[in-house]
């Protein structure tokens, strides 16, 4: 179908499942099978930072279906690696919505050079899923280049695990969200301090952005979440952040975030705990868990997830492209 007149305008809150409609059909069309929630959309829409009339696009037709959507995400205090999530309906492949979309990312990110350190090196990123060949030729075309990939993980448990105990001086205790969050934020900050692509912020923000997400998450649960500490020092050493599941696949529970601090790190407690939150999972019905992971990650989590049985059952391709050479912000390699 190219035969359509389109009026283009920023995303509202009121477009939500408008959005996750094309979202759907996108997925589906592609032979992914994800279907999203209009809550997950809104609850990403409203994060701290992120002006969805500023930073959006929509092209609807006569009929108020979105044929081509883009989201620019720039939300950090020195937004060196802006990011764009795009997307263009089955029904309108043959309208060349993608070249308008991501020509409009590029101004986006180009508008916000000036908000980051004059020596940085600048690039916009974007992806899709591997074999995405319409997403994947119009990246390309646009002069991305792809850069990296991310595996989605997965576990089918054929009868409840037996976790190992926790290594030795490290307990767990239960997780007192209002009253622990902080520490959960601080734990995640030097966890991921060694993946690819961090770049500090302060802490407030990221304390204001878990609260946002954690707070607002249907999925959240608080007795999802492990919390080791060491027993001398009472100092939280690692977490696990699961959700009641996972929001592309309501059959399967997820596990967000699982991390260890650098100086605890190489005696089974990350290990230990992805066997624990199994069994919990176990419990609540859940017999499949997904989790995201870098495929190159810096820590070899792949490896990791690996040994506990999980496989990969799907790749994300991530695309950059280079706006201004410059000095390297971000965490590429382990120091």
């Amino acid at each position: 179908m190219t035969d359509a007149n389109f009026a283009s305008r920023p995303l509202t809150l009121n477009d939500a499942s408008a959005y996750v409609d094309t979202v759907n059909a996108i997925s589906e069309h592609i032979g992914i099978g994800d279907k999203i929630q209009a809550e997950s959309a809104l609850l990403e829409w409203q994060e701290p930072g992120f002006d969805l009339g500023s930073s959006s696009i929509g092209f609807f037709d006569d009929n108020g279906l979105i044929a081509g959507y883009a989201t620019f995400w720039a939300t950090g205090e020195k937004p060196v690696r802006p990011g764009l999530h795009w997307g263009v309906h089955p029904l309108y492949r043959e309208a060349k919505l993608e070249s308008q979309l991501l020509g409009w990312g590029q101004k986006q990110a180009e508008g916000v050079i000036a908000r980051c350190p004059p020596d940085a090196r600048i690039s916009l990123w974007s992806g899709t899923h591997k074999g995405h060949a319409f997403a994947e030729g119009a990246l390309a075309r646009a002069g991305f280049r792809e850069s990296r990939s991310f595996y989605d993980m997965e576990i089918e448990l054929r009868e409840r695990p037996v976790p190992p105990p926790f290594p030795a001086g490290i307990k767990t205790r239960p997780y007192r969200h209002e009253k622990d969050l902080p520490l959960l934020v601080d734990v995640v900050r030097d966890a991921f301090s060694d993946h690819f692509g961090y770049i500090e912020q302060p802490f407030e923000k990221d304390l204001e952005l878990f609260r946002h997400w954690l707070d607002n998450d249907p999925y959240f649960d608080p007795e999802l979440v492990i919390f080791p500490v060491a027993e001398d020092t009472g100092l939280a050493v690692g977490c696990l952040l699961g959700l009641t599941q996972d929001y592309r696949d309501p059959s399967a529970g997820f596990v967000d975030t699982v991390g260890v601090r650098r100086a605890y790190r190489r005696r089974g407690l990350a290990t230990a705990m992805l066997q624990h939150s199994f069994a919990m999972f176990w419990d609540r019905g859940k017999k499949k868990v997904h989790l995201d992971v870098d495929s190159e990650s810096l820590t070899n989590a792949v490896a990791l997830y690996e040994r506990v049985g999980m496989r990969v059952y799907r790749r994300y391709a991530v695309y950059e492209k280079l706006l201004r050479e410059g000095a390297e912000l971000a965490k590429v390699a382990l120091e």
